[in-house]
């Protein structure tokens, strides 16, 4: 993805220059008569300023009012306490008696050190008791910087006491201009929010129990956090895909099914689907008895993906049945559908000769027209029938992606599809913007986009130039979006 400069960054530089200005303005009262000479030093430090800022900049104003309200309280805590026990110490061994790190005998740290460390008990002791436990770790290092750090000139011309006024005034400041930085509304970069990012995960994953790398996760999360609206678009049913969003922040319905159903993983529920037409799974029906063939037949019912199926035939066909029997979000049944419902798909575990027999058969029957074919390697337990092959057979209209259109009418949103493999070609051709690979050969002739390289990082770089991008092509022409 490409690299931008995010609000966060340009904010923490204006709040800087700001708090570096305040100096130069508070030097700006040195030219009055009268006024002592290093009045802004005295009182005001653009370098404890700028760290309280840039600590207090965050991209939300509930999180930024949050930390700057922790370094606030750190700040006086451990500000006065370190004040308390440098003017202590002063009043009982004389002024100018706590050491500066310059110009002092090595003696003479031994006692002020040793108070310093009990003095740290106290101050998250302090901090605890507020219930400031966040701002612990930040007194601490405001309650070192007064007593071990101090600086020598303050602490010199005009007591210890002063350098910790000086820190607590210049933390409150620094605080103060990231909260007026934080509430002001920078001009943002364009953003595309009508554009819903369908990513296809086939060829991404090619075993049930595949999860997304790392870095893969990362790339989603980050353009989910960036308000990019984006899913997932899969042959998968939830029994195989929920897993996946374990650590992947999905902001829409997955497309699953190869576009035959919506799921909303929130709510666990399916949204929209396309189901085979009872009349047509008659006929499938009737052509797989005729060749012996058993299939899953696979239903929606009350947002469970049912799973029927009268016999078991072959060792494929068992090990499917096993890994269903107790798998999540599915009922597995051995046996036939009781109620007179549509089949949402069909699913067959076959040999690869009688798979390109059922393929030639249905493109010589009235089937061709009313059903969508494809075909899968057995990537489960291949090595015991390498043999084997999937077949899923959905309703024709499927390839229309009317699920998906039907959802981005409501949401007023236009789909961008992602896709590297044919498998999914059809989410290219009802794509808005259609964006593929190279090696993608067969829908090179109506991709929008077809990217040279093989590599992931540059499907993400294309999603987010579509995002901020001011113009986008769509249906043939430019549309400018200022």
């Amino acid at each position: 993805m490409t690299k931008r400069i995010g609000m966060r960054t340009i904010k923490t530089a204006v709040s800087i220059f700001f708090c570096l200005m305040i100096f130069i303005l508070l030097k700006t009262i040195e030219l009055i008569p009268h006024v002592e000479k290093d009045f802004a030093f005295k009182w005001y430090n653009p370098f404890f300023a700028g760290i309280a800022t840039a600590y207090s900049v965050y991209p939300d104003k509930k999180r930024s009012l949050e930390q700057a309200k922790n370094r606030c309280v750190a700040s006086l805590i451990g500000g006065i306490l370190g004040i308390l026990l440098v003017v202590i110490f002063e009043w009982i061994r004389g002024k100018g008696s706590w050491p500066t790190l310059v110009g002092t005998e090595i003696k003479d740290f031994i006692v002020p050190y040793i108070l310093v460390a009990f003095f740290s008990i106290l101050v998250v002791i302090v901090g605890v008791a507020l219930k400031q436990r966040p701002a612990v770790f930040v007194a601490i290092l405001t309650f070192l910087s007064v007593t071990v750090n101090p600086n020598a000139t303050i602490s010199n011309n005009w007591g210890e006491w002063v350098f910790g006024i000086n820190r607590i005034l210049s933390t409150i400041v620094g605080v103060l201009v990231a909260l007026g930085v934080n509430s002001f509304r920078f001009p943002r970069w364009n953003k595309n929010r009508d554009l819903l990012f369908c990513i296809g995960i086939e060829g991404i994953l090619r075993k049930d129990t595949d999860q997304i790398q790392g870095y893969m996760n990362y790339q989603i999360n980050h353009m989910v956090y960036l308000g990019v609206n984006c899913t997932l678009f899969t042959t998968r049913t939830p029994t195989t895909f929920m897993h996946i969003l374990k650590d992947v922040e999905i902001n829409h319905p997955i497309i699953c099914c190869s576009g035959a159903a919506l799921y909303d993983a929130k709510k666990l529920n399916y949204l929209y689907t396309e189901e085979i037409p009872i009349e047509v799974s008659q006929e499938i029906d009737a052509y797989l008895d005729s060749k012996g063939i058993t299939p899953f037949k696979n239903y929606i019912i009350q947002d469970v993906l049912h799973i029927y199926c009268k016999r078991i035939d072959n060792i494929g066909e068992k090990l499917y049945m096993e890994s269903k029997k107790n798998a999540a979000y599915c009922n597995f049944t051995l046996g036939e559908n009781p109620q007179r419902q549509s089949v949402l798909y069909y699913l067959i575990v076959e040999k690869i000769d009688k798979v390109n027999q059922i393929i030639e058969d249905f493109e010589q029957s009235s089937l061709k027209d009313k059903v969508l074919i494809q075909v899968y390697d057995y990537f489960d337990h291949s090595e015991i029938v390498p043999e084997l092959k999937y077949v899923k057979i959905y309703s024709k209209k499927v390839e229309e992606l009317n699920v998906v259109k039907k959802y981005c009418k409501d949401k007023d949103l236009r789909i961008v599809g992602l896709t590297t493999v044919p498998l999914s070609n059809h989410l290219l051709k009802n794509s808005d913007i259609a964006v593929t690979y190279s090696s993608n050969e067969s829908a090179k002739e109506y991709a929008d986009i077809v990217l040279d390289t093989d590599s992931y990082d540059e499907i993400f770089r294309q999603i987010s130039k579509l995002y901020y991008s001011k113009k986008y092509h769509i249906e043939g022409k430019v549309e400018n979006h200022e």
